[in-house]
């Protein structure tokens, strides 16, 4: 909570600032008019900043100061405070003996002041990002401080050259302070990224040296006081260099202390230290050093201040994309598009000139070159970004078969069946490529399979396979996949719905998309074959305890199969009996309209009908896929519900006895589930294959046992004879019924003869069930 009422604070005093500063940057003109007190008690011009309000008021270095806004010059305060003519709209200038009015009323809003604005609005951006997408990272915090510093300085700097105090004050505070604010944005950044511990304690010192320094410059407010501003300059300008050099000499140090463990720390002080050099080193010597020696400027520092800019925004992007370690190879980027700018920049630039030249000077030349090498390459650099970004709007073929090629590819490690295939694979195909339809043709020894999506004409095509004549075919596209002893695959789309065929750039991204399918259709194969020979391998499981070495596989593949089970009956539940549902009300709501026609309406009141026997037939398999009610109401009672229900659909008179069996009802779920599948078995078999018009159920206790009885008077079969069920089919067969009744630790009994019915009894003891 006090965070964000000294967040609030500080937020209000930064507003109150900033409406303070841009008023007197709006309100008055900058006249940049520097006088001095000559000894006969006079006022006159010393010198005139060329970029100002003054160099085009028709004065001239000499000029005697007679009044300003109509009082004596003595009264001015800026002459008092600053001896520079500020904040005034009506001069009287005495030149040879005449007195000039002069009038200043240019607009206070120029390129000049606009400049500081700009960068100012730059690092307010770059802040508010920095702490708003960054707030957990303290480097990034301290970096968002540097941005606030720079945009105080940048803030000020109009109210400070007109002979605002408060504009005075903040200008050389800050800038006083944002090298020590670079120092320790430095600190943390290393400790952070490199675990690098620097001092901190000369942190102390330094800020103690602004805060005095800031509370000294609070005698500009005192007018005779002020006279310590003609020191304060060259004190603020040689403190801001001296911070600079000490920073280098810092990262210096770093680098020659790690640089031979050849890690990515030393890359990166590199890295930092080449920034840090190109952001201040111009500003320094073409701006503040001059300034310092001559009491001139090679160049303005409102220009080459901008360039400070390089090093928070460059570090503040290499955290935010975490490309901190690559900071060498971002750098050499950024350089390589300036090196390809330069050609193109200097042929325009020399153009501008020759068209120009006699219009423009020397530093607005070497603004506009300097200006546009930064421009063009920051546009090479971005250009890869910006052209992914807007891929969708400039290359939207390109964009789409891309997103399906990562689509496609993603799906595809999710395909364990031909049904997969076609649902997931080979639609997004057939949708991508617009055409009418496409096929996968499997082409075995003595047989083919074909799945299809769309409009095709599987007979053609399986002509065409059988003759080898598909990948010639004037009306097809066709790629080869797979082709070993075992089978051949091919990818066959047809036309598109353009009635043209596949453009080139469409036939290379299906080309790239049969080498990813190649590898799942191998899988998919590899899967189909490994199930059959555990579906065989089941079947065919030793009958009686002998087998307890494989109990894993039998565990195994009987959870699988529940697991299986479980989940189909969860996706008809929440997909397919919910819209099912939703149907139905949408179809009530249709049907119950009072301007829908009486025929119309017993209409849809049948559909509705058909709607809820499908829903109702969805319902009883979700139960027999997954009996819920075992876990309810116990197994005897979901027998006993299950068995009543399905004596409705059966050809034969169905009975259930249930006697007194109620410990069965203690034992683990699973068990019951497994007793529920032999049920469920074996009358599936009755209804199936026994031709029998009785079929009876004995549930019972017995001698610590539990017993299930199953009999019929169908027409039975030799043992012998039975055939193993063949992959894919629906039953458990009799022997894994067998399997499952040995996994829990019992006894299983068949008798049956041809002509003669059969009879099962399964046993399990009830002290000794095996809980999976």
């Amino acid at each position: 909570m006090r965070n964000k009422y000294a967040i609030g604070f500080c937020v209000t005093i930064f507003i109150v600032l900033q409406i303070w500063c841009s008023f007197i940057t709006f309100h008055f003109p900058y006249i940049g008019i520097y006088v001095e007190l000559t000894p006969q008690q006079q006022w006159v011009i010393k010198e005139m900043t060329p970029e100002s309000a003054s160099a085009k008021l028709n004065l001239k270095v000499g000029d005697i100061v007679k009044q300003v806004d109509g009082k004596l010059p003595d009264e001015s305060r800026t002459i008092q405070k600053w001896k520079a003519i500020e904040k005034a709209h009506l001069l009287l200038i005495s030149r040879d003996g005449y007195e000039y009015e002069i009038k200043v009323n240019r607009n206070s809003t120029t390129f000049y002041d606009m400049v500081p604005l700009v960068e100012e609005g730059v690092c307010l951006f770059m802040a508010v990002l920095l702490f708003m997408k960054m707030r957990r990272s303290p480097s990034a915090k301290l970096l968002a401080a540097v941005f606030l510093t720079m945009a105080m300085i940048y803030m000020s700097l109009g109210a400070s050259v007109r002979g605002d105090v408060i504009g005075k004050l903040l200008i050389a505070s800050f800038m006083m302070a944002l090298p020590i604010i670079f120092l320790h944005f430095l600190v943390i950044f290393f400790k952070e990224k490199g675990n690098m511990e620097l001092p901190t304690r000369i942190l102390k010192y330094l800020y103690a040296i602004v805060i005095i320094a800031f509370a000294i410059r609070s005698l500009y407010f005192y007018p005779p006081m002020a006279k310590v501003y003609r020191y304060d300059g060259s004190v603020t300008l040689v403190f801001f260099i001296i911070g600079f050099i000490f920073n280098m000499s810092v990262l210096t140090f770093l680098y020659a202390k790690v640089r031979k463990q050849q890690s990515y720390v030393s890359s990166i002080i590199k890295s930092v230290w080449l920034s840090l050099l190109i952001s201040f080193l111009p500003v320094i010597c073409f701006s503040l050093l001059p300034q310092l020696i001559t009491g001139q400027q090679i160049l303005n520092a409102r220009y080459t201040s901008g360039l400070i800019l390089v090093f928070p925004i460059s570090f503040a992007y290499l955290i935010a994309s975490n490309q901190l370690y690559d900071i060498g190879l971002v750098i050499r980027r950024f350089m390589f598009a300036g090196l390809m700018a330069i050609i193109p920049v200097s042929l325009f630039t020399g153009a501008y000139v020759f068209l120009f030249g006699q219009e423009v000077d020397d530093k607005q030349i070497l603004f506009l070159f300097i200006g546009s090498i930064i421009l063009v390459s920051s546009v090479l650099y971005v250009a890869e970004y910006w052209t992914t970004r807007l891929e969708p709007f400039l290359f939207p073929r390109k964009y789409a078969l891309q997103f399906a090629l990562k689509k496609i590819s993603k799906n595809l490690g999710t395909i364990s069946s031909f049904r997969e295939l076609k649902e997931i694979i080979l639609v997004d195909i057939v949708g991508t490529l617009q055409v009418m339809g496409g096929a996968i043709v499997f082409q075995y020894k003595n047989d083919t399979e074909i799945i299809y999506e769309g409009e095709i004409d599987t007979s053609e095509v399986q002509q065409l396979v059988n003759s080898s004549s598909l990948l010639d075919h004037p009306l097809y596209t066709c790629m080869e996949m797979n082709s070993h002893e075992e089978y051949s695959s091919y990818l066959i789309m047809t036309r598109k719905k353009t009635n043209t065929m596949l453009a080139k750039e469409e036939r290379q991204w299906l080309q790239l998309i049969t080498t990813y399918l190649e590898v799942s259709l191998e899988n998919v194969h590899l899967i189909r074959k490994l199930t059959a020979r555990l579906h065989q391998f089941a079947s065919q499981l030793p009958h009686e305890n002998a087998a307890q070495d494989i109990q894993w596989f039998r565990k195994v593949m009987f959870e699988l199969q529940e697991e299986e089970r479980i989940r189909i009956a969860s996706d008809l539940h929440d997909t397919t009996m919910q819209d099912l549902f939703f149907l139905k009300r949408r179809i009530s709501t249709l049907a119950d309209k009072p301007t829908m026609h009486q025929e119309d309406q017993v209409q849809l009141k049948n559909m509705n009908n058909f709607v809820e026997m499908i829903n109702a037939s969805l319902r009883q398999s979700c139960f027999e896929l997954n009996p819920h009610l075992l876990k309810e109401v116990g197994l005897i009672q979901t027998l006993k519900m299950y068995l009543e229900k399905e004596s409705y659909t059966t050809s034969f008179e169905l009975e259930f006895q249930a006697g007194h069996a109620a410990v069965i009802e203690t034992k683990d779920l699973l068990t019951k589930r497994y007793i529920f599948r032999i049920v469920q078995e074996l009358l599936n078999n009755a209804k199936k294959h026994s031709q029998a018009s009785k079929v009876k159920f004995h549930i019972m206790e017995k001698d610590f046992c539990f017993r299930l009885i199953y009999e019929d008077d169908g027409v039975g079969f030799h043992d012998r004879d039975e055939v193993h069920p063949e992959i894919g089919a629906s039953g458990m067969g009799i022997e894994q019924m067998r399997s499952r009744v040995l996994h829990v630790g019992g006894h299983f009994e068949l008798n049956t003869q041809k002509g003669n019915g059969t009879k099962f009894i399964i046993t399990i003891p009830i002290e000794e069930v095996i809980s999976a």
